[in-house]
């Protein structure tokens, strides 16, 4: 392919295309951008303003013009002096807009309304991993959110709305592995007369309304208090299942017998049990999120801006210093940003004049950084689909029989964790590190039950509790092969070996900013090269390489196949074999002197520690050191989030104009807010528009 420019570290190609705005992430913020970017403008209702219970908003918007658009408006004489939830202001604008007053319960109806303007489009392109809505279609999509569903809502398509135009459907096209347990079958006339059917066909029986003896008929159920007709769905051919699966009857030719199984897995006890109380039904199934994202997409017409399944690998800003001409439509480029398709490996190079940086706080899981945890045993888990989806694998007499599940965590996803495995008889073995301290004690106990009663158990460890032994005040020090752990007393520091089924390391996750490594800034002291005793091995456990300069790691990656692939290699001391990519330090009291020596983070006590001094690059490629609010530290997204102007929301740490960053990546980690960045963004580029 024919180069038009090479300068160093940055390739162009002649399929490289421009866009005025690149988003990456197609999460919730990458949508709720792309809805305001192609010409969709919020405006407040004067009428309803005026019942607006904040007499201080109120008396701005009554001041102000409501016949232009929030985005041509002074957003800081709006937003100045607003509190709430989050800390940019812009975002509890829009908030008290869309959901007056919703922290202190009220139902009110939403304030703002969205008209399109066409001629306000902004050319732009909004990437991401997987289908629209990011992160949600990667969750167990049967648990519930923790927000309320109304508050999951984008910008001009509330959630009831939708929710009402697309009633919930069967999940016999579900992704997830087809269980084949047997369920209780019928009543015995029924079971008599469906074995005889069976026999005659010689094919699947399904347990339709019509085998039904005049007693299951005229009740309505299938002897085991499992409804039918309107009540299952609407069904006919086959039979709703007690827990949410489709069950048929089919003939074992060996020994005579009809079998009932399931066509798809149930839904699990955890996801009904939350289905108890009315209150519990207020929180959204995430399954449900995430169609509503995707379906968005489709009904507000903005498919034509996406490009879905893609890798962003990395971001090279345009300094203008060019060796020769770029051609016309590229004048305007301030950044390049390449990668490729995960579907059909093609490359793509994209010139932008504006970055969003939209990717949300999920994409890599933390790790403890104890021994032997970069050695990506198949027992060790960090995220809970992932350790879901290794159980589904036994049937329940393999449950049974399993091994304790090491949980380590005191979060929400722990909690899950804890939750689905005693539901499915598996014994939990809990570790977390403090022993008052839990799941959050804001979360009322009659819209969170699971949640409070596992921090229930959490706090009273000295009783005794079916399938549960608690484990406070420990932490994780040691995986050994074949499923043996050592975990250590934080203040005693007595250590106990446990022999587990599964580990499962559930301690929250973090942005993965690894394409903008030629933005992050070294950390103190570090001369940005790898440890010379360090091995890299790539995600397919290939030998060793040598490691790449940042100029001919670019230029690989434009131009092979191979050079995508060295882009996720993983840095591993070659003695210790691990590496703390966390954004806290564990028992910082522990050698201190050798910390400010090596200027490597710190590890667990008693996981081992590394006496070489570890890349500052590969650090700060992971983990966005140097554009946070505390630049010394790593992005966290609750407490070190990117610094941003707080009404336009561009990055302020980097000497490149035109990167923007908005979501939870700046603080916003509820939907809720989400929008309110969106609205700044684009109101910033309405600005320049208008400037040019």
């Amino acid at each position: 392919m024919k180069d038009l420019y090479s300068k160093g570290n940055l390739l162009l190609h002649k399929d490289t295309i421009y866009k005025d705005v690149v988003i990456i992430g197609n999460g919730p913020s990458g949508i709720s951008l792309s809805y305001m970017l192609a010409g969709h403008w919020p405006y407040w209702s004067p009428e309803k303003a005026q019942k607006h219970p904040d007499e201080l908003l109120r008396a701005r918007l009554n001041y102000y013009d409501a016949q232009k658009s929030l985005v041509e408006h002074d957003l800081f004489s709006l937003a100045d002096g607003l509190e709430g939830r989050s800390t940019n202001p812009v975002s509890l604008l829009l908030d008290s807009l869309q959901h007056p007053c919703a922290d202190l319960g009220m139902d009110l109806p939403p304030m703002v309304e969205y008209r399109h303007h066409p001629e306000k489009e902004i050319d732009h392109l909004v990437l991401g991993r997987g289908p629209p809505g990011g992160s949600w279609h990667r969750m167990d999509p049967n648990l519930r959110t923790l927000s309320l569903a109304a508050w999951m809502s984008l910008p001009g398509l509330p959630f009831a709305d939708w929710e009402s135009r697309h009633p919930p459907v069967p999940a016999a096209g579900s992704d997830e592995p087809v269980t084949s347990e047997p369920v209780p079958s019928v009543c015995a006339r029924c079971n008599s007369e469906q074995t005889k059917r069976a026999k005659r066909t010689g094919q699947k029986v399904a347990l339709s309304s019509s085998s039904k003896c005049s007693k299951c008929h005229r009740s309505g159920t299938d002897g085991n208090n499992n409804t039918s007709g309107a009540g299952n769905n609407g069904m006919t051919g086959q039979q709703q299942h007690g827990d949410g699966g489709s069950v048929v009857a089919m003939l074992d030719e060996r020994t005579g017998k009809v079998n009932v199984q399931l066509l798809c897995p149930p839904r699990r006890n955890l996801s009904l049990k939350r289905q108890v109380s009315k209150e519990v039904e207020t929180r959204a199934l995430i399954s449900r999120v995430a169609q509503y994202y995707a379906s968005y997409v489709a009904e507000m017409g903005l498919e034509r801006y996406f490009m879905n399944e893609t890798i962003v690998t990395t971001v090279v800003p345009l300094d203008g210093k060019c060796e020769t001409v770029l051609p016309e439509r590229f004048r305007n480029g301030r950044w390049i940003v390449a990668g490729f398709n995960r579907m059909t490996n093609k490359r793509f190079a994209i010139v932008c004049q504006n970055l969003v940086l939209a990717n949300g706080a999920s994409d890599l899981a933390n790790r403890l950084g104890v021994k032997g945890e970069g050695l990506e045993m198949p027992w060790v888990k960090y995220e809970l689909p992932h350790l879901e989806r290794a159980l589904e694998q036994y049937d329940e007499p393999g449950r049974s029989q399993l091994k304790p599940v090491l949980i380590v965590g005191a979060g929400l996803s722990a909690a899950d964790a804890v939750t689905i495995c005693r539901s499915s008889g598996i014994p939990v073995v809990h570790v977390y590190r403090n022993r008052t301290a839990g799941l959050d004690k804001m979360l009322p106990g009659n819209v969170y039950p699971e949640y409070h009663e596992v921090h229930k158990m959490m706090k009273d460890a000295n009783r005794k509790h079916d399938l549960y032994t608690p484990l406070p005040e420990h932490t994780l020090v040691d995986l050994a092969g074949a499923g043996r752990v050592t975990v250590q007393h934080l203040k005693t520091g007595e250590r106990r070996v446990l022999d587990v089924s599964y580990c499962a390391i559930l301690i929250g996750s973090r942005p993965d900013l690894r394409f903008i490594a030629t933005l992050t800034k070294p950390a103190a002291g570090g001369d940005g090269n790898a440890c010379p005793d360090s091995e890299t091995e790539d995600d397919f456990g290939r030998p060793p390489v040598q490691p790449l300069t940042m100029w001919t790691f670019t230029e690989q990656l434009l131009t092979s196949c191979l050079g995508r692939k060295l882009y996720w290699l993983k840095h591993m001391c070659a003695k210790c074999k691990h590496i703390n990519l966390t954004d806290k330090p564990r028992h910082q009291h522990h050698k201190q002197q050798q910390q400010q020596h090596y200027n490597a983070p710190a590890l667990s006590a008693g996981g081992g520690h590394c006496q070489h001094q570890l890349g500052a690059s590969n650090l700060s490629a992971a983990s966005g050191l140097g554009l946070g609010e505390d630049p010394t530290k790593p992005i966290d997204c609750k407490n070190n989030p990117i610094e941003v102007d707080k009404y336009t929301n561009a990055v302020l740490r980097t000497a490149h104009p035109g990167l923007y960053a908005m979501g939870p990546l700046v603080g916003d980690n509820f939907v809720r807010f989400i929008p309110g960045g969106a609205l700044c963004i684009t109101a910033a580029l309405h600005k320049h528009t208008e400037n040019d």
